[in-house]
């Protein structure tokens, strides 16, 4: 299987504290950090930059990850 590489436009997972938040990309910055609109349940979107991905099967606050595949 190919792995997977950030774009503009994707999902991601964002970890908000102990919540699990999709997420749409909205920058790959030159390091491969991400900047993020993070949509957690309730609240209001708000954006967030430097992201760096968690470990793979890892949950890190503010961090991010690829949604699992159903």
């Amino acid at each position: 299987m190919s792995t997977q590489k950030p774009s503009i436009g994707r999902v991601v997972h964002f970890q908000h504290g102990d919540t699990p938040c999709a997420a749409d990309v909205l920058a790959v910055n030159p390091d491969g950090s991400l900047a993020l609109l993070v949509k957690p349940p309730n609240q209001q979107p708000y954006t967030t930059d430097n992201v760096e991905q968690a470990p793979e099967g890892a949950t890190e606050s503010a961090k991010w990850n690829w949604p699992p595949r159903a």
